[in-house]
């Protein structure tokens, strides 16, 4: 399936009853990657625009998100401008009613703060209501009292989730947007990611027996484009770096018009990556995804640099993700893994310069055929 639906027929049952529900009442999509959950989400609010429903936001969590976005709704009938980062939201909404705002830089503290001040301005001005409706993308990754504040400001809600994919921290708020919806919608099926990359998802995720595996209720065109997964590693970012843009060619020239991902953990390995991609042949037709310098995503611009956070909701041909040892520096570093592994929809490319965490290389030896078991002799010998 392409990134952005064209007509109806592009759509499957499940998803065209979702963008058609009624215009009254508040609503919770799940559904696993390559659902269709942020498609489902735009035009959902085309619809809303059209049905006379546009004093609308979609809201989304990172401004490479929101460009993406976007760049989708160019061709529907509600302003890019409507499409915002809840930082963004929130500066907007104090400003409008003359609040002054300086918020700490750190990103967990100016969301707290944030937070605070917004329900302030609430309580004070009795604001309710003042919104049609709140269209929330990744809305797992919202703590409870966004949802909360969400909920107070708009007539109604449409919120799109996957818990396995919360990566930020505190409180997952899926439970709470079950009790406060009208209808909860589960989409089964998925189209972007390959067999083994599926696979390798499914492996990395899989810490309960209640987990949903991928692999069953994939619908990827696997005939048509055989999918990869490849394991480097190396002795430096600096030679992860330099791997990738050999390979770079010939994946542009395999994948003609498709976007090519190259992903970090922390902006330190990030800004080292950058360097060497800048400085490549291919710097010219690559974008750096770092705030606060996030360049806009053009039609010439195919390869796309950013962290493994700037990438959610964000899809690629091709995938190379650096540096993947420091995935151990974070908290919800499994589903970080499992939301970076399904960005990629055909090649997925795992490069490291240190050991991996254990349920990662697991993951990746589980793709790879059993070895022959050693000889009892051989378990009393060192590295060879």
């Amino acid at each position: 399936m392409d990134t952005w639906w064209k007509n109806l027929a592009d759509l499957n049952e499940e998803q065209t009853e979702v963008i058609g529900l009624p215009l009254e009442g508040s609503y919770l999509i799940q559904g696993p990657p390559g659902s269709g959950k942020t498609n489902l989400l735009v035009l959902r609010a085309n619809y809303l625009t059209m049905a006379g429903k546009d004093n609308l936001y979609i809201i989304v969590f990172t401004r490479t998100l929101q460009d993406f976005i976007a760049m989708g709704g160019g061709n529907y009938k509600f302003p890019s401008s409507k499409v915002v980062t809840s930082t963004k939201f929130y500066q907007d909404l104090l400003y409008q009613y003359g609040v002054e705002c300086n918020a700490p830089d750190n990103f967990t503290d100016a969301r707290t703060y944030y937070i605070e001040m917004v329900n302030d301005l609430i309580l004070k001005k009795k604001l309710s209501k003042i919104i049609d409706v709140i269209l929330l993308d990744e809305s797992q990754d919202y703590l409870p009292e966004e949802v909360g504040i969400f909920q107070r400001l708009s007539n109604s809600i449409f919120a799109v989730a996957d818990s396995r994919q919360k990566i930020y921290r505190g409180e997952d708020s899926v439970s709470l947007l079950k009790s406060i919806v009208t209808k909860t919608c589960n989409l089964q099926f998925h189209y972007r990611n390959g067999r083994k990359i599926c696979n390798l998802a499914d492996a990395i995720a899989k810490d309960s027996s209640e987990f949903k595996l991928l692999t069953p209720t994939s619908n990827y065109n696997e005939a048509a484009r055989p999918s990869s997964v490849e394991q480097y590693c190396l002795d430096s970012i600096k030679a992860e770096a330099k791997e990738i843009i050999k390979r770079l060619d010939i994946q542009l020239k395999a994948y003609p018009g498709e976007k090519i991902g190259i992903a970090c953990p922390r902006i330190e390995e990030l800004n080292e990556v950058w360097e060497e991609i800048a400085a490549s042949p291919f710097g010219p037709m690559s974008i750096l995804q770092k705030v606060p310098t996030n360049s806009p995503f053009e039609p010439e611009k195919r390869i796309c640099v950013c962290t493994f956070h700037s990438m959610k909701g964000l899809e690629f041909r091709a995938l190379h993700l650096v540096g993947c040892e420091y995935l151990k520096k974070f908290q919800h570093q499994r589903n970080m893994a499992y939301t970076a592994v399904t960005r990629a929809k055909t090649s997925l490319s795992i490069y490291h310069s240190d050991t991996l965490p254990g349920y990662f290389q697991g993951a990746l030896n589980s793709l790879l055929p059993l070895p022959d078991l050693p000889k009892l002799e051989d378990v009393f010998k060192g590295k060879s």
